[in-house]
């Protein structure tokens, strides 16, 4: 009867160990794999801390800049910039019709 019972206590602990061990929740996108992969120093050792977090944002950054116009704007913000120059010499009422006009289209 002990040793059914320690075969089993055994088998318990083995299975959550397995399960302390299960892989973590994968990353929401395939960039941030990427850069998570990718995080290395120059000898291969994986990076930590500060050195990481910093990778991390520089490869973020530049996996996405197609979803950022010219000069790291997005298109809203280039179409500020351009009705704004647009709208020199207007004020008060005559300058805000221009510029709802202007940003809807």
């Amino acid at each position: 009867m002990k040793h059914r019972l320690l075969i089993i206590l055994a088998s318990l602990f083995a299975a959550n160990i397995a399960l302390a061990q299960s892989p973590a929740v994968a990353p929401a996108t395939a960039s941030a794999s990427n850069c998570e992969s990718s995080a290395v120093s120059k000898t291969g050792k994986p990076l930590h801390g500060a050195a990481k977090t910093a990778y991390m944002k520089k490869c973020a950054g530049d996996a996405a800049p197609a979803a950022k116009g010219k000069a790291g704007k997005t298109t809203q913000q280039n179409k500020m910039v351009s009705c704004n120059k647009e709208a020199k010499g207007k004020t008060g009422d005559e300058r805000k019709a221009f510029m709802k006009d202007c940003l809807s289209k």
